[in-house]
């Protein structure tokens, strides 16, 4: 059975029918339990913490699984629906409910977990996507870099929170092999190696996409630093040319007598000077290549 975000008196009639252990139900209660697996007599007791996306942001959920040997209960917070659309399709079909629960509860952990990681690519798809459109803007085109990085940083965000949430999983995933054969068949071995690859490569998938992440905010990081420098060499030759003219006007505003100032084109004769001395410092910093 699935149960999506159940209270106390739930959890408890499930502890009543089962046999659970009152330290799991309160670790169902929990809400930041961390990944493991627990064997009992009569049943496992998983948790596992999977990506779920909302909006433009990547959250945890967990999932606390219950494995006997002719049973499984499944409790989550409703964040994701890989799982209710699993058990759905048990419900609708009784060619899918013979096909996953014909070959007993082992395999049928394996077809939940098989489906639970693999909806991780789709996310893992959306991520390299939007590094691919951030690569775009960020190199070919002219306008709306600076509003990137906000882009860079959500992407960054959410890369190391399904990391986070990706690590603990391998070696949990991993244990599940080895436990007691009335839980988990050897013949099953296979299955989860399978789903044991397929986090291994969401895990070299993501230290791809951190690199690349980190590459790209290196890059717009640089090309801030650049624009910063190109703006500041503009105003640092724009102040250096108005030194000069600012000494001449400041000279010839002064109180006193000074040569030339009766002469009739003396304002004139000030005006053209300065011209000739702007241009002269603008035509060596071009020479220079500064401009």
């Amino acid at each position: 059975m699935h149960a999506v975000n159940p209270d106390e008196s739930d959890l408890r009639e499930l502890q009543t029918r089962y046999g659970f252990h009152d330290l799991d139900i309160e670790d169902c209660m929990s809400e930041n339990e961390r990944p493991k697996i627990e064997e009992y007599p009569g049943y496992l007791f998983c948790v596992l913490h999977l990506p779920v996306k909302s909006g433009n942001r990547i959250l945890k959920e967990e999932v606390n699984i219950f494995l006997g040997d002719s049973f499984m209960v499944t409790i989550t917070e409703g964040k994701g629906e890989t799982i209710a659309k699993l058990w759905k399709e048990l419900q609708a079909s009784d060619t899918a409910s013979s096909e996953y629960l014909g070959r007993g509860s082992g395999f049928f952990l394996y077809r939940q977990l098989d489906r639970l990681f693999d909806a991780g690519f789709p996310l893992i798809d959306d991520m390299m996507r939007e590094l691919r459109r951030i690569e775009v803007e960020l190199f070919e085109k002219e306008e709306g870099k600076i509003n990137i990085l906000r882009d860079i940083l959500t992407l960054k965000r959410n890369i190391i929170t399904m990391r986070s949430i990706i690590f603990p999983q391998r070696a949990v995933v991993a244990l599940l092999q080895h436990k007691r054969e009335e839980f988990i068949q050897s013949e099953l071995s296979i299955y989860f190696d399978d789903v044991t690859d397929a986090i291994e490569r969401q895990w070299t998938l993501l230290d791809t996409a951190r690199e690349m992440s980190d590459a790209l905010q290196e890059t717009h990081e640089s090309w801030l630093s650049h624009r910063t420098n190109s703006v500041i060499r503009v105003l640092t030759i724009f102040s250096v040319t108005m030194v000069p003219l600012t000494f001449m006007t400041g000279l010839y505003g002064m109180n006193v007598s000074l040569p030339l100032q009766e002469a009739p084109y003396a304002f004139e004769a000030l005006l053209a000077l300065m011209v000739v001395v702007m241009l002269g410092l603008l035509g060596y910093f071009i020479h220079k290549k500064w401009l």
